[in-house]
């Protein structure tokens, strides 16, 4: 009986495998994180270039902020703070990635969607991909797919938000504007709390790129291992949209 019981399972079991579609081919888009079961890890800390970093996981709640580890697997929801001179770099299974730094606190919400709520970060998106991906403040949402983008909230919020633009188009959403304000490589816009007025969109000159990039960008430099993304900023300057925009105005 036992026997009979076995085979019978196992033909249920084979015919379900073998009724299910064939997989699709791979497509350039990863899937977003808002599939992905709370319980499942969707990203690891894959550099801590300074300490102290913690790491606040919804997967105990009851537990306070412990400090963040090398391949650490972070969830939905959790956050990753930096003190002082803390840096951190964490990378998601679909190809997006941040590094925080500097008293800085950021949480990881749905829908591949990073919450700054203090200090400085840099995301991108792995080169050939296109990951749709939000970085949202208390004062605007910059919007990014397979780019490079800075955000800083300053201490004196009065100074205004900062948005920047590394590498590629950064769609920068402020609340009750159905404009969205688009940046291209080395430009930058200041969001400032009570502002009446859309804030002015700044490109950098081409020395103010190369100073910016090669020295004062804590970010960007200060790692050890470089960004996937910084052979493509190392060969554009402001106002470029990307390396294939560049080259067909040269051939032009």
């Amino acid at each position: 009986m036992k026997s009979y019981l076995f085979i019978a399972a196992a033909a249920i079991a084979l015919f379900g495998c073998e009724s299910q579609p064939s997989p699709t081919p791979s497509s350039p888009v990863p899937s977003s994180t808002s599939n992905a079961p709370t319980n499942q890890a969707i990203a690891k800390v894959s550099l801590i270039e300074d300490k102290p970093v913690f790491v606040a996981s919804q997967q105990n709640p009851q537990s306070k902020e412990i400090d963040a580890q090398l391949g650490m697997d972070l969830y939905v929801a959790d956050t990753v703070r930096t003190e002082a001179n803390g840096k951190t770099q964490v990378e998601f299974n679909n190809g997006v990635g941040f590094r925080i730094g500097g008293d800085s606190i950021l949480q990881i919400q749905p829908q591949n969607r990073l919450h700054l709520k203090s200090g400085k970060m840099i995301t991108w998106i792995k080169p050939g991909l296109k990951v749709p991906t939000e970085i949202s403040t208390p004062y605007a949402t910059a919007a990014i797919r397979g780019t490079t983008a800075f955000v800083e909230i300053p201490k004196d919020i009065n100074q205004g938000v900062r948005f920047f633009s590394w590498e590629g188009t950064v769609s920068v959403k402020l609340p009750n504007q159905s404009k969205e304000i688009v940046l291209l490589t080395g430009e930058e816009i200041l969001v400032k709390p009570n502002d009446t007025k859309p804030p002015v969109v700044r490109r950098l000159s081409l020395k103010e790129w190369k100073d910016h990039a090669a020295q004062k960008s804590s970010l960007l430099r200060s790692f050890k291992m470089p960004l996937p993304t910084q052979p493509i900023i190392d060969k554009l300057i402001p106002g470029q949209a990307s390396l294939e925009t560049a080259s067909q105005k040269k051939k032009s």
